[in-house]
C-alpha cells in the first residue's frame, strides 16, 4: 500500500466507530456463551466467525454481493432486524449489569448466562455452519453504515490506474481496521481465568453500547 497504508488504516479505524460493528461485538459475545459450554473449540469457532465476517464485509461492500443491498426492501428489512437486535441487546445488557451489581455485593455466585443460556447440542460441523451464516448476516446488515467516501475515491483511483494488487491491499487493510472493536472483544474474551465480575461488566458495556448507538441507524 506504500504511503497509503497509514491513511487507509486511519480511515478504517475511524469508520470502526459505528453501530453495526458494536452490534456484531454483542452477537460475538453471545455466540461464545452459546457454544463455549459444550466443548473447548470456541477458539476455532471465533476464528471462523471473524474470517467469515471480514470476507463477507468485502463482498457486501465492494464485491458482487453488494447488488443485494440495492433491492427495494433490503434496507427496510435490515432496519427491522437491527431494531430487534437492539431491543435484545438492551435486555441482555441490563441483565448483565444487574448480575454484576449482585455479584459485587455477594448476592449471587454466578451470572444468569451460565444457568439460562441452553448449550447448543449440535456437533462441530453444524456449529461452524451456524457461525458462518451468522457472520454473513451481520456483514450484510452492516451495509446500512456507508463506507468512507474518501476511501472509495482512493480505491477508484487505484482501479483506474490498473493497480489490482494495491486495490486488494487497500480493501483488506480497510476492512481489518474497521473491525478493531471486534479484535478488542476477542482479545478480552481470550484472557485466561477471567474474573466473572469483569466479564459481566464488560458484556454489559458492549450490549448497552450496541443498543445506544442504534439511534444512528434510525436517525
Amino acid at each position: 500500500m506504500n504511503g497509503l497504508g497509514p491513511i487507509v488504516l486511519g480511515v478504517g479505524t475511524q469508520d470502526g466507530f459505528n453501530p453495526c460493528i458494536f452490534m456484531t461485538c454483542a452477537v460475538f459475545i453471545l455466540h461464545g456463551l452459546w457454544f463455549k459450554r459444550t466443548d473447548g473449540g470456541i477458539f476455532w469457532l471465533r476464528l471462523i466467525f471473524v474470517l467469515a465476517y471480514a470476507v463477507s464485509l468485502l463482498a457486501f461492500n465492494f464485491g458482487p454481493a453488494q447488488v443485494f443491498v440495492y433491492y427495494k426492501y433490503c434496507v427496510l428489512v435490515a432496519k427491522i432486524l437491527y431494531f430487534i437486535l437492539g431491543a435484545g441487546a438492551l435486555v441482555l445488557g441490563v441483565l448483565f449489569l444487574k448480575d454484576w451489581i449482585s455479584f459485587s455485593r455477594g448476592l449471587i455466585t454466578e451470572d444468569w448466562a451460565k444457568t439460562k443460556i441452553t448449550p447448543y447440542p449440535g456437533g462441530g460441523f453444524v456449529k461452524g455452519v451456524i457461525t458462518i451464516l451468522l457472520a454473513v448476516l451481520l456483514a450484510a446488515l452492516s451495509t446500512l453504515w456507508p463506507v468512507n467516501m474518501y476511501f472509495m475515491l482512493l480505491g477508484n483511483e487505484a482501479i483506474l490506474k490498473g493497480q489490482g494488487q494495491m486495490v486488494i491491499s487497500l480493501l483488506v487493510g480497510y476492512v481489518l481496521a474497521t473491525m478493531w472493536p471486534l479484535w478488542l472483544v476477542w482479545g478480552f474474551l481470550s484472557i485466561k481465568n477471567l474474573r466473572p465480575s469483569l466479564l459481566m461488566i464488560f458484556a454489559a458495556s458492549v450490549f448497552l453500547t450496541a443498543t445506544t448507538t442504534m439511534i444512528f441507524i434510525f436517525k
